[in-house]
């Protein structure tokens, strides 16, 4: 079993969350962690796509 520890994107970053999300489902299927780390990424993209999203800049 591998373990790979890497941090997390920021959070409102769309971009680098679709960039883990591809980098997570390109890693070996047995890696530790590896099905939750997908769903989490998934999560944050559907979230950061839905329209009428404001950026942090935006609902100040």
């Amino acid at each position: 079993m591998k373990l790979a520890l890497r941090p997390s994107p920021d959070f409102f970053d769309l971009p680098a969350w679709e960039a883990r999300l591809e980098e997570l489902r390109a890693e070996p299927q047995d890696a530790a962690g590896r099905e939750a780390a997908i769903s989490h990424a998934e999560t944050m993209v559907e979230l950061l796509s839905e329209p009428g999203r404001k950026s942090p800049g935006e609902a100040a």
